[in-house]
């Protein structure tokens, strides 16, 4: 939908973009992020042309914007920044209507339509009529963000508008904005120096340093496989933690698992087990390669006759969880159904691998063992 081909803005001396290009797809959160002075307001100021391109073309739907008219651009652009940029001598209304206003159109439209946008931001009519020094922080940002949608854009850009607020009240309007973007799927293009923040809302990250994109990606990518050094110090080493939802169990399950054929006998199983030195074995169907269930040392002690085969008396009710599993998944299912092992199987029904409580305390207890070394 937004398109960056080769776009610089020098300032006199000073090149501040140089030669950007990537693309920010139609109903996306985008957060363009990085230290400050790295470019990224100056790349979003230049979707709406507060700021012009020294060189490169920036095109929306496929038309460059430097031949579009600036006054309807701006119009068809929601705005957020960081101060709510409300004016200060109008009322409530008057700040989220004024756009329309501006566009004429009908009355009774306008006020529905404000009506809807109050409602949408988690709040009522009652503040209507007062002045922005009458809300609070949280309050006034979201009036900004109910003028940003008036005219309904396809596209809304945020330049930190949550960096002034109290962390409760910032925390709890990252996540209003990740339930209102599922809902309206606006293109949207958001800047923030804050990392959590930028894990926390995002379906891509845009990591800038001194005018160029470092890693463009969505943020699972960017915690596990950050692109080079500066990438890893931005990101920090433990940032995962912040969201283990991003760590699944193709990530942590082992692959080198201990199996059996379901006729190998339980004394011949019970062998495997030792000489392995683990606490189950996984039965294998030699045919399909398919997981037929598991057995486990308790099950061979209750069975009397040790020469029968474990298909009598292994698991075949068993739970599993999928590659794409994350790890809060995971615990959840190991709790639920007190098992110390889970397999990992696709959707082909083949076994990819196993987690245990070994692999889930060794995966837990990194981020402390990282603290710990550093």
């Amino acid at each position: 939908m937004i398109e960056f081909r080769q776009v610089s803005k020098r300032f006199k001396d000073t090149t501040v973009l140089k030669d950007i290009t990537f693309d920010i797809e139609k109903g996306k959160l985008v957060v363009l992020i990085g230290l400050s002075g790295c470019g990224k307001t100056t790349t979003l100021k230049m979707i709406n042309r507060l700021v012009k391109a020294t060189s490169g073309t920036i095109t929306i739907n496929g038309e460059d914007i430097s031949k579009k008219d600036k006054i309807k651009l701006r119009r068809n652009i929601g705005y957020v920044i960081q101060q709510t940029g409300l004016f200060p001598h109008m009322t409530i209304r008057e700040n989220i209507e004024i756009i329309a206003r501006a566009e004429k159109r009908p009355v009774e439209a306008i006020s529905k339509r404000t009506a809807e946008l109050l409602d949408m931001v988690g709040m009522d009519d009652s503040f209507l009529d007062r002045y922005p020094n009458e809300l609070s922080g949280g309050q006034q940002q979201r009036v900004g963000v109910a003028r940003a949608f008036a005219l309904d854009p396809e596209i809304i850009l945020m330049d930190e508008p949550f960096s002034a607020l109290d962390p409760i009240t910032r925390t709890s309007l990252q996540e209003e904005l990740v339930s209102l973007q599922a809902k309206v799927k606006k293109t949207i293009v958001f800047v923030t120096h804050d990392m959590s923040e930028a894990i926390k809302i995002a379906d891509m990250i845009c990591i800038m340093d001194k005018g160029k994109i470092i890693q463009y990606d969505n943020p699972e990518n960017i915690l596990k496989n950050p692109t080079n050094d500066f990438v890893n110090e931005f990101v920090g080493k433990n940032r995962i933690w912040e969201s283990p939802e991003y760590i699944r169990a193709k990530d942590i399950m082992i692959d080198d698992i201990v199996t059996c054929s379901s006729d190998l006998s339980l004394s011949r199983a019970l062998d495997k087990m030792r000489t392995n030195k683990v606490n189950s074995l996984i039965v294998m169907d030699k045919k399909s390669k398919r997981m037929d269930g598991i057995v486990k040392p308790k099950l061979i002690s209750k069975a009397k006759d040790r020469t029968i085969s474990v298909e009598n008396i292994m698991i075949k009710d068993f739970v599993s969880v999928g590659p794409e599993d994350s790890v809060v998944e995971i615990l959840k299912v190991i709790e639920e159904n007190n098992i110390s092992e889970i397999p990992v199987i696709d959707d082909q029904g083949l076994l990819l691998g196993l987690v245990t409580q070994s692999t889930l305390i060794t995966t837990l207890s990194e981020q402390y063992l990282e603290e710990e070394v550093e």
